[in-house]
């Protein structure tokens, strides 16, 4: 299992993976409660009795959603949890943002609940939601040419049998360019 470390009055801590609910508190709190109260449920819920609001500043709330942001940033850019980078091409305005899509998707697709959803670890999130997108564009003709330009868009090697059949590079070649 993977788990995140984290330096708390000059003792490292071990810490498991942070909840959707979790890391919905931590990152986009409403306020700053809130960010706390997230921050002491992901503690509380790894160390036991932490209390956070006596033993965390202010700043060690801030330096842990820092290093915690930074260590799932690197996390999701992982294949098994990036999700392919995809593009709607409907037409449709929507007036309104809309702030648990991501949330629908993975419960539509798992079968479950949005407080199952939440409870969820979030690399588990990750994977799930993944696979919603995967599924859900590969089920028409117009999907899955989203899912080929998405998955050439973001390959790092390039196909190196369709470089080679090029006209202008076998030209290239022949010249000794």
């Amino acid at each position: 299992m993977q788990a995140f470390q984290f330096k708390m009055g000059g003792q490292v801590l071990t810490i498991g993976i942070p909840t959707v609910r979790e890391c919905d508190g931590i990152f986009t709190p409403v306020n700053y409660y809130e960010q706390i109260e997230a921050v002491e449920s992901y503690l509380a819920r790894n160390i036991e009795g932490i209390t956070v609001r006596d033993k965390l500043s202010a700043l060690d709330i801030i330096a842990l959603e820092v290093r915690l942001g930074a260590w799932l940033a690197q996390l999701k850019e992982t294949p098994e949890y990036k999700a392919p980078p995809v593009q709607s091409t409907a037409q449709t305005v929507i007036p309104y943002n809309c702030t648990t899509t991501h949330i629908k998707a993975v419960a539509e697709y798992a079968c479950m609940s949005f407080i199952e959803v939440w409870g969820l670890p979030i690399t588990d999130f990750w994977k799930l939601y993944r696979d919603a997108i995967i599924w859900n564009y590969s089920r028409t003709a117009e999907g899955i040419d989203q899912l080929e330009h998405a998955k050439a868009i973001s390959a790092t090697e390039p196909d190196r049998e369709k470089l080679g059949s090029s006209s202008a590079i076998a030209r290239r070649r022949k010249n000794g360019e």
